[in-house]
């Protein structure tokens, strides 16, 4: 330690005291005052404006008034109308054209005969009501509504034949049939509905023994009519 103190030539006491002389020298003495003066009117300066009243900013200014805002309807324009039109329109005016000979007095007219129907003859029964309706134009059904069924005529009855082959296996059976019946009671047209024993001759001959019948004609309204009618024909082995 004592070796360091004389390599610097100065002790530790006498570095201090010149530090704190150096210190000193620096620092000015007038500092402290102005730091003390600027803190005290800054106090005052802050105690002014909290006593000093101001114009309130309310009042001074001024109130903005709100702007009204109006709505129109739109209404669309006339139509616009052509000068040819309206000169059309004066052009089609009718004008009241007078009268010639308004001295002259009218002509008489004579009234027109009355149109008599033909006298009705005394020999011609007149019936008044509600017209007979039209003939129906196709086959109605038998024995539906006011329609009566045709009678067969026992004379006309042909017994039809009996097949051979029907007859040699002991077969029986049973046709049913629909025939048109005309007006005069002869058969027409006749389609097989239903055979017990298809495909061994009972149908054909059925057929045609039924076409050589003869019927009293079913009527409607005491009028003979045509009509579809139900005929059964049975085969069996005497």
């Amino acid at each position: 330690m004592a070796d360091e103190t004389q390599r610097h030539g100065m002790t530790i006491d006498e570095k201090v005291a010149a530090e704190d002389a150096l210190f000193r020298a620096m620092s000015h003495e007038g500092e402290g005052k102005l730091l003390y003066i600027c803190l005290a009117g800054a106090i005052l300066l802050h105690v002014a404006v909290f006593f000093i009243q101001f114009p309130e900013m309310s009042k001074t200014l001024k109130p903005t008034q709100k702007k009204r805002i109006i709505v129109k309807k739109y209404v669309p324009p006339p139509p616009k109308v052509e000068k040819k039109e309206i000169i059309q329109k004066k052009l089609t005016r009718k004008v009241p054209i007078p009268d010639p000979t308004p001295d002259e007095p009218e002509p008489i007219r004579e009234p027109e005969p009355e149109i008599l129907d033909d006298p009705i003859p005394p020999d011609v029964d007149v019936l008044i009501g509600v017209p007979e309706p039209p003939p129906p134009s196709g086959p109605l059904l038998a024995g539906v509504g006011d329609v009566s069924n045709p009678i067969l005529i026992q004379e006309s009855k042909v017994t039809p034949d009996y097949p051979e082959i029907a007859r040699t296996a002991r077969m029986e059976g049973t046709v049913i049939m629909q025939a048109i019946i005309f007006r005069d009671g002869t058969v027409g047209e006749v389609e097989v509905l239903r055979v017990t024993q298809p495909g061994v001759g009972f149908e054909e001959n059925a057929i045609n023994a039924v076409r050589q019948w003869r019927y009293e004609p079913a009527k409607q309204n005491g009028k003979p009519v045509e009509v579809f009618f139900t005929i059964k024909v049975d085969f069996t082995i005497h």
